[in-house]
Formats: C-alpha cells, structure tokens, sequence
C-alpha cells in the first residue's frame, strides 16, 4: 500500500495531514508513507491511501471517487490542486483501487 499524504508543514491550515502521519505508520505499519505535492505528478499505486486536509467538512471523511469534489475553475498553472490531479489520472485509467481521507482545514 501506498500513503501519499499531502500539506504544507509550515501553514497551521494545510498542516493537519502531517500531522496524521505517526498515526499512520501505526495503523499501517507495512505501507510506504510519502509527502506529496501533486504539482509534481502523482504515481498512483495499485492499492492507493490519499490524506489531505479538505475545505467544507467539520470532521475527518472519507472518499473513494475524485469526482466527489468540487472543481474550482483555474487561472495559471500556480492553481493546479490535487482534485484536478486525481480527475486526470482516473480518467486516464491510472487508478485501481483509492481511499481519500479528508482532514478538515485547522485555522
């Protein structure tokens, strides 16, 4: 199993991800744990973990479809998210098998 956990550890509101991540290597000991920036093109595996913090939820939730977000419309390149990410590499038919574990924004 493969846990791309995604954030920014030096901003309080996209931190909580981070956070997670010894809790993570607890519950899943055997998996490889990796923080991500989908800026820089994600490699999906066969059995695929996301944890990110998510805007609009007011307790921790999980997803197992990209198209369940809502896409916000983009102006640059500097705007690409992970939404937009997980969209193209399931319409590529990249992704088998993914669990999206939602934090909610801390701020």
């Amino acid at each position: 199993m493969k846990i791309s956990v995604f954030g920014n550890p030096d901003l309080e509101e996209d931190n909580a991800a981070i956070k997670l991540i010894p809790w993570l290597k607890r519950k899943y000991p055997q998996a490889e744990i990796k923080i991500e920036d989908p800026a820089e093109g994600l490699k999906p595996d066969d059995d695929w973990l996301i944890v990110d913090v998510c805007q609009g939820i007011t307790k921790m939730t999980e997803f197992t479809d990209p198209d369940q977000f809502t896409s916000v419309r983009r102006v640059s390149v500097h705007d690409y998210d992970l939404s937009m990410e997980l969209k193209l590499l399931k319409k590529l038919g990249k992704i088998k098998s993914l669990k999206i574990i939602c934090v909610p924004v801390t701020s």
